[in-house]
């Protein structure tokens, strides 16, 4: 928990600090495949963070570990880094903080790890635990592998630490290039060679596949609007049949229709909202799965007509599907179109599914899960009462802001962030008291949204 705090701190302390040379950035390896760029300073701003107050809970929370939070030395008004690269058949992640005051980010980081730094000619360092930390002048870079070599690691430093690694820094510049206060860049390159090809080839995955899988590339951004703390995904390939498939998958839905919000509300924790053509998404799964099942006769068989139903099901929805979450045991899914109770129905008794049985309009499975159709939706519920009439408004209306956000959008994934605390608070996660120190840095965000470009 100490540990916890003290990370917050760096990451927060010195947005008093001034700014300085961007030389620090320089040891984001440029072959890096994933970069994911922190504006924390940018993030405070948006977020309409009390920054004295925030001071003041993180100094109470850190005693005597840091005395004066503006003395630690970091200083990240610059953005922090974090990154991924290959290196053979393993992959090395990291973190680039600036540095302002080396000494004092030495002493802060011996004082708090209670480790002493070994120096070197260009930079002092520390290793164990999987990872490498090192400090120079300009910067403090954390370094972790997926190997267990300890020498390779440290090897891997001085090459990070001495800036040797080749590369066009490509995704560096794609992340680097954005405004908003959190944003990333990945090539699905980074995935590694170890074990893949032959759990890829026994799922009938070829290796010309598989290097197209590598030709993705994904991008976020995030910005804070309306208390809103908003994500935006990108999904690419320099691939040409690739992106014709992300086309066509992306096609299937359409902007979300306002009728959907009727069964949204400040109540759910959770949730989800789309607009779809079943029948495309039908269609698009068909198309990919008969791609693997035509190299892969056993798989074939094993399916059999399992797609085909599941697609005829598919089909005949068309409009609205919102899944919301207001407790651990009360998850409502509702998808506009056909009823299509019979269909599901069917293919579970022939899957051999136990436990089904009549449940008012509609079909329990072992009096867990209830599902049926009511108000032009099939509906699946983890609550009993909700079956009755799943698709009510249940307590206040979902927020304006909420709401206008997905009127621009295709698909929609949200948190209510104070509910979801106060329910991992339920489960017994303690999250409230975990994030108290920092907490005023959520006091004017409500929602959390994911959605795709």
């Amino acid at each position: 928990m100490k540990k916890l705090l003290f990370l917050s701190a760096i990451v927060i302390a010195v947005i008093m600090s001034a700014c300085s040379s961007e030389d620090y950035k320089s040891y984001v390896p440029a072959d890096s495949k994933v970069v994911l760029k922190i504006d924390i300073a940018t993030f405070l701003k948006q977020a309409g963070v009390d920054e004295e107050k925030l001071m003041k809970d993180l100094k109470d929370a850190l005693g005597d570990d840091v005395s004066d939070l503006k003395d630690t030395g970091f200083d990240i008004t610059s953005p922090m880094y974090i990154f991924a690269r290959r290196n053979g058949m393993n992959v090395e992640g990291g973190v680039v903080v600036k540095v302002d005051d080396r000494s004092k980010c030495e002493l802060t980081y011996t004082k708090n790890a209670k480790s002493a730094l070994t120096k070197k000619s260009d930079y002092s360092f520390d290793s164990g635990n999987g990872q490498v930390l090192a400090i120079t002048d300009d910067a403090c870079v954390a370094l972790f592998s997926t190997s267990n070599d300890k020498a390779a690691l440290e090897r891997s430093l001085d090459r990070v630490m001495g800036k040797t690694i080749e590369g066009d820094n490509k995704i560096l510049d794609k992340a680097d290039a954005k405004g908003s206060f959190a944003s990333l860049s990945a090539d699905l390159s980074i995935i590694p060679d170890v074990d893949l090809p032959a759990a890829a080839a026994s799922a009938g995955v070829s290796s010309e596949d598989l290097e197209k899988l590598r030709s993705m590339e994904i991008d976020i951004d995030g910005s804070i609007t309306d208390g809103i703390c908003d994500f935006m995904c990108g999904v690419s390939s320099s691939d040409s049949e690739v992106q014709s498939t992300i086309d066509k998958g992306m096609k299937a839905y359409g902007f979300i229709s306002e009728k959907a919000f009727s069964s949204l509300s400040s109540n759910d924790v959770f949730g989800f909202v789309a607009n779809a053509d079943g029948a495309q998404i039908a269609e698009f799964l068909k198309e990919n799965i008969s791609k693997i099942t035509s190299r892969n006769p056993d798989m074939a068989q094993m399916l059999g007509g399992f797609v085909d139903q599941v697609s005829s099901i598919l089909s005949k929805l068309r409009g609205n599907i919102v899944g919301v979450m207001r407790s651990p045991d009360d998850f409502t899914f509702l998808a506009e179109g056909k009823n299509i109770t019979p269909d599901v129905v069917g293919l579970m008794q022939e899957t051999g599914m136990e436990g089904l049985r009549q449940s008012g309009n509609g079909y329990s499975m072992n009096d867990m899960v209830w599902f049926g159709y009511s108000g032009n939706n099939f509906y699946v519920t983890m609550n009993q009462a909700s079956a009755a009439q799943p698709a009510r408004a249940m307590g206040d209306a979902a927020p304006a802001a909420l709401t206008n956000l997905m009127k621009d959008r295709k698909l929609v994934i949200y948190t209510n962030l104070k509910k979801s605390i106060e329910m991992s608070d339920q489960m017994g996660m303690s999250a409230s008291s975990q994030i108290k120190p920092v907490s005023s840095i959520f006091d004017k965000i409500n929602y959390v949204t994911f959605s795709m470009k």
